[in-house]
């Protein structure tokens, strides 16, 4: 009989992993991710929460939370949830002198999902700083700034970017931003938090971005000038952004079939130039897709280039010329310029041409 036992607790165990795996009942979460945003540490804790609704005709409770950093705490739903009941995970980030981004898990077992289900609160830490005149060396007025212009880093056309921007009150009296600003382009929003700065407090220039409403690709480098609520005063702030178009992921099925664009040569070497003389190429480009090729936009990084394209719209297998016209007056030594191409080619939205030469 012990043998037996034995015999049948032992092909048990060797059952394939898959016999063995265990029916998860999981909670259907509103939100798996949190972005709480910029968190100055003079502000205190940040709270946000996550609901999650039992759709399972099981009862179901949370038997466990862990959470990966201690200045993160979790207060949470400890009654049993019938089928079409809502669970509550209140979740405290305390922020301190670690600054930058941060993502902080939450794994929230259950008595029916021993695996648990993961949670991320995000955002980005802000400690206080020790010298607000080191740290703020640029000043508008009596506004500091850690530095002289806003990066607002690659944005995409399928959603706003928002970008946290540190500013500090070194005037005698609050400042806030007039209701009204007609001189703000209409694919950027501005905000101030708090909406009055008092002297010597320090604050978030809260700035968002819309590529899609900036209707235009490429490198941007702009001056936006904010009306402030005393004195007519305005802050200007220069603006440094990269526009680029958003493409859906592309099944590997697809790849011959969308646009895609084909360049003969992307790295032209003019070799020794003058200096006093213009120099011009040709460049075929040629859509390779099986789907029409629509060239967005060309574009370079220095007014010493001229473009001429003979067509933007390229059927499969058609062809254009792009010329190129360099001007080196007043350059000297090895030179770089670069040529970009937009296009609806998903796969490659963004091609370059780098152009070198030695300039005499």
């Amino acid at each position: 009989m012990l043998y037996l036992s034995g015999l049948i607790l032992l092909t048990i165990s060797s059952l394939p992993l898959a016999g063995q795996t265990i029916e998860r009942k999981t909670l259907t979460w509103e939100k798996r991710k949190i972005d709480i945003g910029a968190v100055l540490q003079e502000k205190g804790a940040v709270e946000a929460e996550f609901f999650a609704l039992n759709e399972n005709q099981d009862s179901i409770y949370i038997t466990d939370i862990f959470t990966d950093c201690g200045c993160t705490t979790v207060q949470y739903t400890k009654d049993t949830l019938v089928n079409g009941q809502i669970a509550s995970l209140k979740v405290k980030f305390d922020p301190d002198q670690k600054g930058g981004e941060f993502s902080k898990g939450i794994i929230v077992r259950t008595n029916l999902d021993i695996y648990g289900d993961t949670l991320f609160l995000e955002g980005i830490n802000m400690p206080i700083p020790e010298n607000a005149e080191m740290a703020f060396p640029h000043r508008v007025g009596t506004l500091g700034f850690r530095l002289t212009a806003v990066n607002m880093g690659y944005i995409f056309t399928n959603e706003p970017k928002v970008k946290y921007v540190e500013v500090y009150n070194f005037g005698n009296s609050p400042i806030g931003f007039k209701e009204v600003q007609d001189k703000i382009p209409n694919y950027m929003a501005v905000s101030l938090e708090p909406s009055q700065l008092q002297p010597l407090q320090r604050g978030l220039l809260v700035m968002t971005y819309d590529g899609a409403a900036k209707n235009d690709l490429g490198f941007f480098d702009e001056v936006i000038s904010i009306g402030l609520d005393r004195d007519d005063l305005n802050l200007g702030i220069r603006v440094m952004s990269v526009v680029y178009e958003y493409f859906q992921p592309v099944p590997k099925s697809l790849e011959n079939r969308v646009p895609k664009l084909g360049i003969a040569n992307v790295e032209i070497d003019l070799r020794e130039i003058s200096a006093n003389s213009k120099v011009s190429r040709s460049i075929t480009m040629t859509n390779m897709g099986q789907e029409p090729l629509n060239i967005r936009k060309v574009a370079t990084n220095c007014d010493c280039v001229e473009i001429e394209l003979d067509k933007n719209d390229l059927q499969s297998g058609e062809s254009t010329e792009l010329r190129f016209t360099f001007d080196p007056k007043g350059r000297r030594g090895i030179d770089h310029k670069h040529i970009s191409i937009f296009s609806n080619d998903p796969l490659n939205p963004v091609r370059t041409i780098v152009v070198r030469s030695s300039v005499k």
